[in-house]
């Protein structure tokens, strides 16, 4: 079915059997023919198995995510063809869209526009406002959606002007000049939607108490985007419509939904206040759990397809929006089709990585009074460069240890969280005096650096308690900048350290736990203090910490990003499954290596490697069980689901020799992922939050390339050790720990190939 087929159709006149016989042959074919023209596209296809013959309707075509075309150029005509590159508006940093234009694509979108909004407006051309400024268009860094918007819907304006001046504000005089001219008319007036509120209704609002009004009675307000800063300002769609009617007369407003990645392929506002589908689009709502199809009332992740795309795949996209289908065909404004309402962006997944929120956040006052003190002052922050260190592993510092080990095992409510007690476990004086001896040389001289400033990891909530009390061991004083995030395992240990602190008051000036966003004049105040500073964090976090400067003589001890796998012998596993316990034990401790901390500690295994003969038997008996555990204990977020399609489609557009493969899962909790080869690249895309590459192994030299990388951190192990020796004899420049399944994230003095005692600490020599 050709476009040309369909734009002569009036847009809301095919109920919804006609319609969806219509979606079905036109995406089919847009489907078909980008996959034969677009390589990557191509590549994402095969990897979720996409059969054309089992296509029954438009529905089960596969969507892309819509931040793809941030990531990838996606186009299926050569580039000769492209007249139009459109992009997304974005912050200052952020990646935009792009979007491929041949010129029927780029016809095709204006003809569809004018169809449905002159079916709302009427076919005539009319005098026409637009609420933004003039140089929108003129400054080329400024066009990108905000500028094709405008361009768009000017071909409704017979005559035009811009409400705002460059400095925007109101161009007074020009409005008052233009409704004069154009009195008795109606006029169309188009602005996104909190430009039309901060200053324009603002504007004639205060205009108004002046004694200046402007009557706009009769006339047809446009409007889309930015409902998110009006709703921080209390402002519903209902209370838009009223008070632009109070202030200037307006009674005919519409909202529209629509974005750059299917421009042309706009949704409406109708009279009754509902977003409709038009016959050239369709929207979908999708259960964040496994992308199953939502019911009429019921919300979930917005799906829009639309049958202009041909110079890029872009007819079916999964949005980050929110949203609910309303109902079909029934909308009492007389329209055909399905009408709905947006809710909002998808609520971003707290970011809970090694680099924390330092990327991401922005405190506005960058002041002192920013800093939370969970345990401690200002003035034990000023104090403690006066310190002198203690001797490492001295008989007071175990004691502290040892009571604080004292008061976790008493505790009810801290042996409920297995990584609390099992931080009391590592500090009883046993454990202690055992580290002790394999760390402190009692033939050398060694005392603490001084003041060591930690920048804890988010992604584990008791991480920061070994990083302190590393530095406490070592004989130093600390000041530890806590997760962002209020675990409550972080209260429980800080209400502890507090308890024990009473019991060891000397001790009181060598602990100081803080908790602040980004700021920079902190981080330069606290780093500048220090003598050493342990930085929990990816590169960007260390790149962004480095612009503190430190002390000549003091030194930073770096995390850097790190990634790590797991061997499984599948042969071992399957004769143990038999034994009682060891299933539900085993993906217990698979689920707390993983599951625990959404996957994004470096020290979580993102590629399973299978070694043995019985490895389909081995999977299906582990992943079943895997299932009904993470399905019991896990609580997935609508943008872990969004970003796990989003990591599997970039991987599989990345390269064709990996023949990456997506195993039918039934929900979105496990993406397990085959690939044929493993390399140091493939964790460019890494996922996480339940994402895992299966690689089957006959030779364990065949992961040479992936562990001969620095970056390569902890090799998890199921199986005799034997079977890792020849990889580790071969000389790899990666791996600086194995562990056993469920023991990845256990802490040791030695972590990253660091000795942190030797870190820690300085030598006197004699």
């Amino acid at each position: 079915m050709k476009f040309d087929d369909i734009i002569n159709i009036a847009p809301y006149a095919l109920d919804s059997n006609e319609k969806e016989k219509l979606l079905t042959e036109r995406l089919t074919e847009l489907t078909e023919s980008h996959r034969k023209a677009c390589k990557a596209y191509d590549g994402i296809l095969k990897s979720v198995g996409y059969d054309r013959n089992k296509i029954a309707s438009y529905k089960d075509i596969p969507f892309l995510p819509v931040r793809l075309f941030k990531e990838l150029d996606l186009k299926s005509v050569p580039d000769d063809e492209i007249v139009k590159t459109m992009t997304s508006s974005g912050t200052t940093g952020q990646r935009v869209s792009k979007i491929y234009l041949d010129r029927t694509t780029s016809s095709n979108q204006q003809k569809t526009m004018v169809k449905i909004v002159s079916s709302f407006t009427g076919s005539e051309r009319m005098p026409m406002i637009i609420i933004d400024c003039p140089s929108v268009i003129k400054d080329r860094n400024m066009f990108s959606a905000r500028g094709a918007g405008i361009l768009g819907f000017s071909m409704f304006g017979s005559k035009k002007i811009y409400a705002l001046k460059d400095d925007m504000t109101l161009d007074i005089e020009a409005v008052s000049e233009f409704l004069n001219k154009f009195k008795g008319e109606k006029i169309l007036l188009f602005g996104f939607t909190f430009m039309v509120w901060q200053y324009f209704y603002k504007e004639l609002l205060r205009l108004k108490k002046q004694g200046i009004t402007f009557d706009l009675s009769g006339s047809v307000l446009i409007h889309g985007g930015g409902w998110k800063k009006l709703i921080s300002e209390a402002v519903s769609p209902e209370d838009f419509q009223k008070a632009l009617n109070n202030v200037c007369g307006i009674d005919r407003i519409h909202d529209y939904y629509g974005m750059v990645e299917q421009t042309g392929c706009i949704y409406m506002q109708c009279e009754c206040g509902h977003l409709h589908a038009s016959i050239f689009s369709d929207v979908i709502t999708r259960n964040p759990k496994d992308f199953s199809e939502c019911a009429i009332g019921e919300k979930g992740i917005i799906q829009v397809v639309s049958t202009i795309p041909e110079s890029y795949p872009g007819h079916s996209l999964l949005t980050e929006d929110e949203g609910v289908v309303l109902g079909v065909d029934d909308c009492p404004c007389g329209r055909k089709g399905k009408y709905f309402k947006i809710i909002g962006r998808l609520q971003k997944a707290e970011i809970r990585g090694c680099s924390d929120t330092f990327a991401a956040k922005v405190s506005v006052n960058n002041t002192y009074d920013q800093i939370e003190y969970l345990v401690g002052n200002r003035d034990r922050i000023d104090d403690c460069v006066k310190l002198s260190p203690i001797k490492p592993f001295s008989a007071k510092l175990i004691d502290f240890c040892n009571d604080f080990s004292t008061l976790i095992m008493k505790s009810r409510e801290a042996r409920m969280y297995s990584d609390v007690a099992t931080l009391g476990f590592w500090l009883r004086r046993a454990s202690v005096l055992s580290l002790k001896e394999r760390f402190i040389d009692e033939n050398s001289l060694r005392v603490g650096r001084g003041t060591v400033f930690h920048i804890a990891p988010s992604n584990v909530p008791v991480n920061y308690a070994y990083s302190l009390f590393s530095g406490l061991l070592c004989g130093n004083a600390n000041i530890v900048r806590v997760p962002s995030k209020d675990f409550p395992q972080v209260q429980i240990i800080n209400q502890l350290i507090i308890k024990t602190l009473e019991m060891h008051p000397e001790l009181k000036p060598y602990i100081t736990l803080i908790r602040y966003e980004r700021s920079k004049s902190i981080n330069d105040y606290l780093s500048s203090v220090c003598d050493l500073r342990v930085i929990w964090g990816g590169d960007t976090t260390i790149s962004n910490l480095r612009e503190s400067p430190i002390p000549p003589r003091a030194s930073d001890v770096t995390f850097a990003d790190r990634y790590s796998l797991a061997v499984i012998d599948a042969d071992a596993f399957f004769k143990e499954s038999s034994n009682e316990g060891f299933i539900s034990s085993f993906v217990s401790d698979f689920y707390n290596d993983t599951y625990l901390s959404d996957q994004n500690a470096c020290t979580s295994p993102r590629v399973i490697v299978w070694y043995g003969e019985q490895l389909n038997d081995a999977k299906q008996l582990f992943w079943s069980n895997m299932h009904q555990l993470v399905l019991l204990k896990y609580v997935i977020q609508p943008v872990q689901s969004v970003d796990k399609l989003t990591n599997l489609y970039l991987v599989a557009a990345d390269s064709t020799e990996r023949n990456v493969i997506k195993s039918n899962d039934e929900d979105n909790y496990i993406y397990r992922v085959s690939v044929n080869k493993v390399d140091p690249e493939l964790m460019k895309f890494r996922g996480n939050s339940g994402f895992f590459y299966e690689y089957d192994c006959s030779d364990i030299k065949e992961l040479r390339e992936f562990c001969n990388d620095t970056r390569c951190q902890t090799l998890a192990l199921f199986g005799d050790e034997k079977i890792i020796m020849p990889l580790v004899e071969s000389g790899i420049k990666g791996v600086d720990r194995v562990a056993k399944i469920g023991h990845t994230m256990d802490f040791d003095l030695i972590w990253d190939g660091y000795n942190l005692v030797e870190r820690f600490t300085r030598t006197i020599s004699r």
